[in-house]
């Protein structure tokens, strides 16, 4: 099957093609296959917790702003206050790619800090939080490589805590899905990663608005999150949790130039899938 890229019939089209192939068990089936060729350079989606398809799902690749999941796990992890005041440094305001517009010396609460990271993605509060939990940029990257170890996650390696363009930073699909899913036990992130809008008020009663960059949200039935991202070496990128009937489906895509319209179309279809080959609960 060739990567949808007109319209949805075609999608669901080619998904009915597939279904009529397959045997009626998937027990018989080799999973995961590779349903979208093209897609993306890496991706991996799982149905009810069975991975269903896949392409190069264990291919280290720049983990773009997909990194602040582990970021928001590590500050979790500490002493999270988050009351506490999260101040912009000079090098926090500087910072590349998206930002929520902080000025040297500016603050914020820690709680709507974590809003901004998740939500708009913001670099500059990204820096500012690492530089408040650990002093800098490069010791908060040892932590979440420390908890990156801890999670048994030897395809991953950080050394930005914005997911910017580095050198040695790496993670897989595979590894990015048991991020993902973690970060959704935390309380705290999974009320945020479902905000399509948000606004956060500096201490010096500064208001600022901010849209989520997940644009699946509100468009693609049962998607509740969770974190988009883009820079030039890791092209575009998503993280996406769904839920329909009580079936849960999680698809991560690496350096997909259509990520939107596939990611949609991807979850559409793998629905499809359970509602002829039920997922069989795992023993």
């Amino acid at each position: 099957m060739r990567v949808v890229h007109g319209a949805r019939a075609r999608i669901l089209g080619a998904v009915v093609a597939l279904l009529a192939s397959a045997t009626a068990s998937t027990t018989a089936m080799a999973l995961p296959i590779d349903a979208y060729p093209g897609a993306a350079t890496s991706y991996l989606l799982v149905a009810d917790g069975m991975p269903l398809w896949a392409h190069a799902p264990d291919l280290p690749r720049p983990p773009a702003s997909l990194a602040k999941l582990m970021t928001a796990l590590v500050l979790l992890d500490g002493d999270w206050q988050p009351q506490a005041t999260i101040t912009a440094s000079r090098r926090a305001v500087a910072v590349d790619g998206t930002r929520l517009g902080l000025r040297a010396g500016e603050s914020l609460h820690a709680a709507d800090a974590l809003v901004a990271l998740l939500v708009r993605s913001a670099n500059d509060v990204c820096v500012a939080l690492a530089e408040h939990e650990a002093g800098t940029i490069e010791a908060f990257a040892a932590r979440m490589n420390a908890r990156a170890a801890k999670m048994g996650l030897a395809d991953s390696h950080f050394e930005h805590p914005c997911g910017l363009d580095s050198p040695g930073q790496h993670t897989t699909a595979n590894d990015l899905l048991k991020i993902a899913q973690a970060a959704l036990e935390r309380p705290e992130i999974a009320a945020i990663v479902r905000m399509k809008t948000a606004r956060v008020t500096t201490l010096g009663g500064r208001t600022i608005g901010m849209h989520n960059g997940n644009h699946l949200l509100g468009s693609v039935e049962g998607v509740f999150g969770m974190k988009s991202g883009y820079t030039t070496g890791a092209g575009t990128c998503i993280v996406a949790v769904a839920e329909r009937k009580g079936h849960r489906i999680w698809l991560v895509m690496l350096d997909a130039p259509l990520r939107w319209w596939n990611a949609a179309g991807m979850i559409d279809a793998a629905y499809r899938w359970i509602a002829f080959y039920p997922i069989p609960a795992a023993s």
